[in-house]
């Protein structure tokens, strides 16, 4: 077969050259990995059961990459191309678009224990897991603007599954890290960890949005003289890499759903850091106002019963007389997730009082609102004794009544 004339060496073999020296660079990246990962092993003998599984996922990320250099020799010769993970030919010569694995693996329930405080990165970001398949990769992060031809894949489909990875991983740390939190609000700590905002930010603060590749549209400064994408769909784009580049690191390594699940829960936890050590402090606090019943056994049980409004109503409530929770106003959001911040107030009709605030409390959920308002109630301790001691000799009174 001839050599190809100068004339023909164009752009589209230029864009090949590239492509080349992108795989050597993925090669030289996977080698390292190796020698690092061998050396490490030396260093440590005991780890040395482990060499085999180490050695099989770098030789799967090494043998992928030479399969790239060796088609992209066959296609630079002019011999055509030779069947690949990029693109696949039937019989007839008419490609068929790659697929991903067809067996998608599902998260045990042994890998999504809850979040504890220790979980919480001490600073900065954790690692990121590298993505081991580098055509995997490379769709990760190709906007479907910049795909060259039908076949090549660009993170349209993994952006689709790996969403649904993160919903599921995500809804599994919140249930088991906040066993008594209502689905609503459950829903909203979801909502804060998969929003674009959220997987925008960590695009960026991994340097994604660099490595990747968008239409000049999607830059800072936009198309030169041409058009720029809004900063909504700017921050979509972004947030669909993250899901994408999650799905490609779960899919490319026979480990990569238990190390991606690991680095989500130390992702998350930094931006759940809040409410993980509250939901710890709770978990601690006992309800510093002990109801006095004549049960003997009270004192053991209060600590069993930490819901603020029962102990408020146990406390000050009584026949005809009524607690009331009503909402403060038009909900507002709150400031660090942008999610919607009730306030509720709590009343008190009886004992000589009509429509009387005893306390006040915000939240993400009415629920949430009303039983920090029960709660600040109950710390205002001087008003609770009041209307112990009203509703003491109210009893005593109707208990005089009854003997007479």
């Amino acid at each position: 077969m001839s050599k190809r004339s100068f004339t023909e060496f164009s752009a589209q073999d230029s864009e090949s050259v590239s492509q080349i020296l992108e795989h050597a660079d993925e090669l030289l990246r996977a080698a390292q990995a190796l020698k690092y990962d061998l050396e490490a092993f030396r260093t440590n003998p005991g780890q040395g059961s482990n060499v085999l599984s180490v050695l099989k996922r770098h030789n799967q990320r090494i043998q992928a990459t030479t399969r790239l250099l060796g088609q992209a020799e066959i296609e630079s010769s002019g011999q055509g191309t030779v069947p690949s993970q990029k693109a696949r030919r039937l019989g007839n010569g008419q490609d068929i678009v790659p697929t991903l694995p067809a067996g998608l693996p599902v998260p045990p329930p042994a890998t999504l224990t809850r979040w504890t405080p220790q979980d919480i990165p001490p600073g900065g970001l954790p690692p990121l897991p590298p993505v081991l398949d580098p055509v995997l990769e490379q769709a990760a992060l190709t906007h479907s603007g910049k795909i060259a031809r039908p076949t090549d894949m660009s993170y349209e489909r993994l952006e689709w599954i790996g969403d649904a990875y993160l919903y599921l991983i995500s809804s599994a740390f919140i249930f088991q890290t906040f066993p008594n939190l209502s689905t609503g609000r459950s829903a909203q700590l979801r909502e804060k960890l998969v929003k674009n905002e959220t997987l925008s930010t960590y695009t960026t603060e991994y340097g994604l949005n660099m490595r990747a590749r968008f239409p000049a549209e999607f830059d800072l400064q936009g198309r030169v003289g041409g058009s720029q994408a809004s900063r909504e769909k700017r921050k979509k784009v972004l947030g669909d890499i993250f899901e994408a580049y999650v799905a490609a690191a779960i899919l490319g390594d026979p480990d990569g759903l238990s190390r991606v699940v690991t680095w989500l829960k130390a992702l998350w936890a930094g931006s759940l850091s809040k409410e993980i050590r509250n939901e710890y402090k709770s978990q601690a606090t006992v309800v510093p106002h002990a109801v006095e019943d004549g049960d003997s056994n009270n004192a053991g049980n209060a600590n069993l019963d930490l819901n603020p409004k029962v102990v408020l109503a146990k406390a000050i409530g009584g026949k005809d007389v009524k607690i009331v929770y009503e909402n403060l106003g038009e909900p507002k959001k709150a400031k660090d997730s942008g999610l919607p911040m009730y306030t509720v107030g709590v009343f008190l009709n009886g004992w000589g009082e009509t429509h009387l605030q005893l306390g006040y409390g915000n939240g993400l959920s009415k629920k949430e609102a009303g039983a920090k308002a029960a709660q600040r109630a109950l710390d205002n301790k001087k008003l609770i004794k009041k209307f112990e001691t009203r509703k003491r000799d109210f009893q005593a009174a109707l208990d005089a009544q009854n003997g007479q």
